[in-house]
């Protein structure tokens, strides 16, 4: 047997492996984040911009028809602002979080969970001002517009607001799925030992 010792392979415990799914989250906190706040920005500006672009845009129908979108716009911009206010704060939330996952921080997994709580009590405000508010403002403002257009806009028209209520309860139901991948997935005991251990 030579003398010299033979070298043995480090050994590592699974809080030395760090779980793909700390950059995963992080860099789709920082996508979606940035995404969510520059909708925020559109928002707002459309907000102050909706009535000029509308009258610009306006077709020459009847000047009654005209005066229900402009009142059904103006009832809308209540729940417009609720919702650009909600989207600011749970769009800052995710990007804070998603900025201290790429840094492995140790209070990235608490940040993160922030967001998921704050993103589904969001879509659940939402949801409720959608049913309503949104959807009895729409559907008044068709059924005016109906009675207004003397057959002139197609029957089916009558049956949007349940089309429109279906798809924002449809998109509620999609949009509580990454909150809530984030919150399983990221609240795993192998991430939190890791980032105990190895977080800055």
């Amino acid at each position: 047997m030579s003398g010299k010792e033979i070298e043995q392979p480090l050994s590592m415990s699974p809080e030395d492996i760090e779980p793909g799914r700390i950059k995963f989250f992080g860099v789709c906190h920082i996508v979606f984040g940035s995404l969510g706040l520059m909708n925020v920005a559109y928002g707002i500006v459309m907000q102050f911009l909706r009535e000029p672009l509308f009258r610009v845009t306006q077709t020459g129908g009847p000047d009654r028809i005209q005066e229900i979108q402009n009142v059904m716009y103006r009832d809308l911009a209540v729940s417009n602002w609720i919702n650009i206010g909600m989207s600011l704060v749970v769009g800052i939330l995710i990007l804070r979080a998603g900025i201290a996952l790429t840094k492995r921080r140790q209070s990235s997994v608490r940040l993160s969970n922030a967001y998921a709580l704050s993103s589904l009590i969001a879509k659940a405000i939402g949801i409720l001002v959608f049913l309503l508010v949104t959807l009895p403002v729409i559907g008044g403002a068709l059924t005016a517009m109906l009675a207004e257009s003397n057959g002139a806009l197609p029957e089916w028209t009558e049956r949007l607001p349940v089309l429109i209520g279906a798809i924002g309860v449809g998109g509620f139901l999609l949009s509580t799925i990454y909150p809530l991948c984030t919150f399983v997935m990221l609240n795993k005991d192998n991430v939190q030992q890791h980032l105990a251990k190895h977080g800055t």
